[in-house]
């Protein structure tokens, strides 16, 4: 595993490489104030085939954050544009959880020719005003600050909280999780600013998209309803849908072998 800096659109990004170049890229994209990392324990399995890589969206992780206000989905597009139209890897799988789900949808409507197929994982379509006001609130309170990193991860809370992610999983995550700031001090590493949301609803654009497409319904997660998913479906040119069980929102911590063989047979169809 290394990692890579990638120029975006006007901010540098970080992406985390776990192999193996010369190989069909498949691109993992994060949710909401998670980081790159959080694909440790599912990414690597498709280094074999793939060469497999995983992107901290701006203001999240090692990647840049933007001086003023650039957190709405447009801009996670546009840095989806300009990564991998610059990266000569050719165009890849796209695999997005929750918000890198959206984020990967837009990309996938707007740039049908540059990518291969597409997964969305508990993505529902819209953010209603209801989820954006709701975000809004975090986004305003202060960022909480550590005395050292090992108090900063044992107050790591997930977002949704449910989880069945084992204690070793959620430790992984949470130290990749944290920055020192100058004074000593241990803060973590999203910008709040980006749960600051716009309404977003994307029913017009499903059938736009035309490559192979994967939606993932979780069973423990209320977020993304199944019939939902399956009318998601219905409006793209290839869509599919399918549910993993035990497992709430964050199903790459939750049950990343069920995830990693759900992916797997979707590949396999491709290839």
């Amino acid at each position: 595993m290394k990692t890579r800096r990638v120029k975006a659109a006007g901010v540098e990004l970080n992406c985390v490489d776990y192999g193996t170049e010369g190989k069909p890229p498949i691109l993992f994209l994060h949710g909401g104030s998670a980081h790159a990392h959080w694909w440790d324990f599912a990414a690597p399995s498709f280094a074999g085939e793939y060469h497999a890589l995983a992107l901290d969206q701006r203001g999240h992780g090692d990647s840049g954050w933007t001086q003023d206000w650039g957190y709405g989905s447009r801009h996670y597009v546009a840095d989806l544009e300009a990564v991998i139209s610059g990266w000569g890897l050719g165009a890849p799988i796209v695999v997005g959880h929750s918000m890198g789900g959206h984020n990967a949808i837009l990309y996938a409507a707007s740039q049908a020719a540059a990518i291969r197929a597409l997964v969305v994982i508990d993505s529902p379509p819209d953010y209603p005003q209801r989820a954006v006001d709701f975000l809004r609130g975090f986004a305003d309170r202060p960022p909480r600050v550590f005395d050292s990193l090992d108090e900063a991860c044992a107050n790591f809370r997930l977002l949704p909280r449910e989880t069945r992610a084992t204690p070793e999983i959620l430790r992984h995550i949470a130290r990749s999780s944290f920055r020192q700031n100058g004074d000593g001090k241990w803060t973590h590493k999203v910008d709040r600013r980006t749960m600051i949301r716009e309404p977003l609803e994307v029913w017009e654009l499903l059938a736009e998209i035309k490559c192979p497409t994967l939606i993932i319904k979780l069973s423990e997660s209320p977020l993304l309803e199944l019939g939902t998913a399956r009318r998601m479906a219905e409006k793209m040119r290839d869509g599919r849908v399918i549910e993993i069980g035990n497992s709430f929102h964050h199903v790459m911590l939750d049950n990343p072998s069920e995830l990693i063989a759900a992916l797997e047979d979707f590949l396999r169809g491709l290839r």
